[in-house]
């Protein structure tokens, strides 16, 4: 028998960053998904309402989950503190030849960020709200990639997530679209700053996020992407530090209802 982790329940009184802590070991016991298969199709324009119901369904299963999944159960598992500010944070690096994407949920609780997710690298998912600016915490995750011998090229910050989990409004992924290969380093620091506070400001006016927009620009390769490992870039497996492949075609993929796989 494999044990299904338990999802996460806290007392009144626990403190956030305890809650973020366990949430992020929730998503950790799920582990990632190493199985070329993606187990739970996530479609972004979904109404948050989808998304929830699809989150608890991953619950229910608790099948190993992939970057973007990770995400979407973190907005689930959060969404009882109110206090806390939730908003997605993609990234693209360059790596010998190629790009690879990834995406964690931003946090920000008492005026500090962190963020939770999943990766394949440990450096490049869980942080804890400790980082007092936005630019601190980008920063670190750069220099992260950096460690992993990847090049940050863009940084794509959506705005906070509603509470409610039967909204029907849309998650906005590209509030702001980062081009680090047109942005000196203070301009890409003010610019972090700068959606700071515009989060800040749609907070302290009581609105919710604002209906999505088009797509500023649009990559040439998928978001879901296949991309390689610095260590095992040749290999279709074992691919990079952190993203996701392409979902297969719904119509080809098995039936899992029936069943409890880990790996």
């Amino acid at each position: 028998q494999i044990p299904i982790p338990s999802v996460p329940a806290f007392q009144p009184s626990t403190p956030i960053p305890e809650r973020l802590e366990a949430v992020q070991r929730y998503i950790r016991e799920l582990q990632y998904n190493h199985t070329g298969t993606q187990f739970f199709e996530i479609k972004k324009s979904r109404p948050l309402t989808g998304l929830m119901d699809l989150a608890k369904e991953m619950t229910k299963e608790a099948l190993p989950i992939k970057c973007l999944e990770a995400v979407i159960l973190g907005i689930y598992l959060t969404n009882n503190m109110t206090t806390l500010d939730r908003f997605p944070i993609s990234f693209k690096t360059h790596f010998s030849g190629n790009y690879f994407r990834h995406i964690v949920l931003g946090v920000n609780f008492g005026g500090r960020y962190g963020a939770l997710g999943i990766s394949r690298r440990e450096e490049l998912m869980y942080k804890a709200p400790v980082f007092r600016t936005l630019s601190e915490l980008i920063f670190d995750f750069e220099e992260a990639y950096r460690r992993c011998w990847h090049t940050l090229k863009k940084v794509k910050l959506g705005h906070c997530v509603s509470h409610d989990p039967h909204s029907v409004e849309q998650i906005e992924w590209k509030h702001s679209i980062l081009d680090l290969d047109k942005l000196t380093r203070e301009d890409f620091r003010k610019e972090l700053e700068r959606h700071a506070r515009d989060m800040r400001l749609k907070i302290g006016k009581g609105t919710g996020p604002p209906s999505p927009t088009k797509d500023r620009k649009k990559d040439v390769s998928s978001p879901q992407r296949g991309q390689a490992s610095p260590h095992h870039r040749n290999s279709r497996g074992d691919r990079r530090p952190s993203g996701e492949k392409k979902p297969a075609d719904s119509k080809a993929m098995p039936d899992l209802n029936g069943y409890q796989i880990r790996v």
